[in-house]
C-alpha cells in the first residue's frame, strides 16, 4: 500500500498527484530506480513513482490533468481523457494518451509510444545522445523534444535547461502538478 497526496478541492476533486514541484528544494535529476520507486515527500516536491503510475492506470481508466505556471505567473493547464503507461519490462512507455483539452499546448499526445529515460537509463530515439544527461531531467523523451516536467527548478527567468511543457509562454516553469483520476 502507497500512501498519496490527494487534491479535493480544484479541478472538480478526486485526483491523485504524482508528480509536484514549486519550490525547488527537491533534485529531479536523479537515476531510474528513483524514479521507478518514487522520490521526495508528500508534504513537499515529490515524484509518485512510475511503478505506482504504471499500477494505479493500468487497473482502472484515469484521466490526467497537468497544471504548469511559469516565471510570470503565467497559469495553464492540460486535461487528457485517457492515460495509461506501461509496466517496466516495456521502460513504462506512454501507451494512452486521451482527447487534449486546456490552455497549454498539447505536447503529450506527441509523446505517445515513448519510453521513460533517465540519466542511467537512455530509452529515447535519440542517436547523439542521452536526452535526459543532456536536458538534466528524465521524461517520456524521443529525439528530447519540447517538454520535460522533471528538468531542472527555474531559478532565473533566462535559465535555458529547465521545466518546460512546449515552452509555455515561452518562460521556464516554477510550478508543476501532475494528476490522475479514475473515470467511470
Amino acid at each position: 500500500m502507497i500512501s498519496v497526496y490527494c487534491e479535493q478541492s480544484a479541478y472538480g476533486g478526486g485526483w491523485i498527484v504524482f508528480q509536484h514541484r514549486f519550490n525547488g528544494e527537491e533534485d529531479f535529476y536523479r537515476n531510474w530506480v528513483d524514479y521507478r520507486d518514487g522520490f521526495g515527500s508528500l508534504d513537499g516536491e515529490f515524484w509518485l513513482g512510475l511503478e505506482n503510475l504504471h499500477q494505479l492506470t493500468s487497473s482502472r481508466k484515469h484521466e490526467l490533468m497537468i497544471v504548469v505556471i511559469d516565471t510570470r505567473g503565467n497559469y495553464g493547464y492540460a486535461h487528457y481523457d485517457h492515460f495509461v503507461i506501461d509496466d517496466e519490462s516495456e521502460n513504462f512507455k506512454l501507451k494512452i494518451v486521451g482527447r487534449y483539452e486546456g490552455t497549454a499546448r498539447d505536447t503529450l499526445k506527441q509523446r505517445l509510444g515513448d519510453k521513460f529515460t533517465t540519466k542511467d537509463e537512455d530509452n529515447d530515439g535519440w542517436i547523439y545522445g542521452n536526452c535526459a544527461v543532456s536536458w538534466k531531467g528524465a521524461w517520456w523523451y524521443d529525439s528530447c523534444g519540447s517538454s520535460d516536467l522533471n528538468g531542472p527548478y527555474a531559478k532565473s527567468r533566462k535559465q535555458s535547461i529547465a521545466m518546460t511543457w512546449d515552452n509555455f509562454s515561452g518562460r521556464s516553469l516554477t510550478y508543476t502538478r501532475m494528476m490522475i483520476r479514475h473515470v467511470d
